[in-house]
C-alpha cells in the first residue's frame, strides 16, 4: 500500500498545480495531506474540513460537488481503495463524466479536472 501511496501522489502532484484545492475520495484511508502539500487537499464527503463518510446517494455527492466547487476545488480525485463509488454511484460517474474531463485514470487513480469542459478549452484557446 506505501508503494501505491507514493506513486499516487507523485501522480497527483505531477497533474494538479501546486496553488490549487482538490477532493480526495479516500474514505479518510490514505491521509496523503502532507505529501501533496501546498495543494489543498479536502476529504470527501467534508465537514468543519474532516471526513464525514459516505454520501447517501447520488444527489448528495453531486450537492457536494458542486458546493465543493463553488468553495474553489478544481480537481477531484478517486484513489484506487474508493474506485468502487464510480459503480455504486452511477447517477455520480455518469455526471462527472459528462460534465469533467478525466485527465488521469490509471490503476491508483481517476482524476477529474472540474473546471469544465467548456472553460477548460476556452483557457486552452487564450
Amino acid at each position: 500500500m506505501l508503494h501505491g501511496l507514493y506513486e499516487a501522489t507523485q501522480e497527483t502532484t505531477k497533474l494538479i498545480p501546486a496553488e490549487d484545492s482538490f477532493i480526495l475520495v479516500d474514505e479518510g484511508q490514505l491521509e496523503a495531506d502532507s505529501l501533496v502539500a501546498p495543494r489543498r487537499c479536502i476529504p470527501f464527503l467534508e465537514k468543519d474540513a474532516c471526513y464525514w463518510g459516505k454520501p447517501p446517494d447520488d444527489a448528495t455527492a453531486i450537492g457536494e460537488i458542486e458546493r465543493l466547487r463553488e468553495s474553489g476545488a478544481s480537481f477531484m480525485v478517486f484513489a484506487w481503495p474508493t474506485f468502487w463509488w464510480l459503480d455504486y454511484y452511477s447517477g455520480l460517474s455518469q455526471y462527472l463524466r459528462a460534465k469533467f474531463t478525466c485527465v488521469c485514470q490509471d490503476d491508483r487513480l481517476i482524476i477529474f479536472d472540474l473546471k469544465g469542459r467548456d472553460q477548460a478549452r476556452n483557457s486552452k484557446a487564450a
